[in-house]
């Protein structure tokens, strides 16, 4: 976990108690507070800036990963803080594999509040050079398994009358992308189109569906690229923006009616 991550959350878990008792004095209710969070990708990057504000927020966390040290580490800090937090490992590209993380949450806490769908990763290759196997299970991790998770959370979330499924994507389901990020880019563009009709689908049952649409962040995304143009030994990634930014922006639009929005310096950008 980086410095930035680490301050995050000794912050958090120091400012949770006097929080929850401002709440109470003021007659406001948090709405984040106990609450249900699966994130997948939560062991890196945007999904581990999203896990430290949600244990910050009070959130009880199931955190997914292919890679699950660093998140069975991070769940480990926060029930060592007084949280309530799990890890499990999955493979997003096996369909097999990805019910175990919505079995996973329904086991540990009855319920999915919110689901926060942002694993994924990129593959390098130009439209001639592309191997559709590896194309395919692109599309398994950055699509199909955005599509599988929300199927599953959606009966549980209308149950309850209420849940909030947040997708991230990325700018460049809005923009052209470099030359070698066209199924990559493809990936993001599906999830843009079909969760924007979701969220049609779903409003009248009392389940919010937002996608969004950073740019580019700190993250490993650059070093665990695939395909025949990737570089492991370039960090494209490395001086772009600070995935918090992005994490902190996520939380507060999914507190409003925006269905698609540009967190971090995109949206700042478009604002002006």
């Amino acid at each position: 976990m980086t410095r930035a991550y680490t301050i995050l959350f000794a912050l958090g878990a120091a400012l949770l108690a006097p929080c929850a008792n401002a709440s109470e004095s003021t007659g406001q209710t948090d709405p984040y507070r106990d609450e249900v969070a699966v994130i997948t990708g939560s062991s890196s990057g945007l999904g581990a800036a999203l896990a430290e504000l949600a244990a910050a927020k009070g959130m009880k966390l199931v955190l997914a990963d292919i890679n699950l040290p660093p998140s069975e580490a991070f769940a480990a800090r926060v029930r060592d803080a007084g949280g309530k937090a799990v890890a499990v490992q999955v493979d997003l590209a096996d369909p097999a594999q990805r019910p175990r993380v919505i079995d996973t949450a329904m086991q540990q806490f009855g319920t999915v509040d919110y689901l926060f769908n942002n694993a994924g990763y990129s593959y390098l290759a130009t439209l001639e050079q592309v191997d559709l196997g590896d194309a395919h299970r692109l599309f398994e991790v950055n699509y199909w398994a955005y599509v599988d998770l929300a199927q599953r959370a959606i009966p549980i979330m209308r149950a309850q009358g209420s849940g909030t499924i947040l997708n991230v994507a990325s700018i460049l389901g809005h923009r052209p992308g470099s030359p070698g990020l066209g199924h990559y880019a493809a990936t993001k563009h599906a999830l843009v189109g079909l969760f924007q009709v979701a969220a049609r689908e779903l409003a009248p049952q009392g389940i919010k569906v937002y996608v969004a649409s950073p740019g580019g962040m700190r993250t490993n995304i650059s070093r665990h690229s695939t395909g025949p143009l990737a570089d492991p030994t370039v960090d494209r990634a490395a001086e772009w923006e600070d995935p918090s930014v992005a994490a902190n922006d996520i939380f507060e639009k999914i507190q409003q009616d925006e269905v698609v929005f540009f967190p971090g310096y995109v949206g700042r950008q478009q604002s002006r």
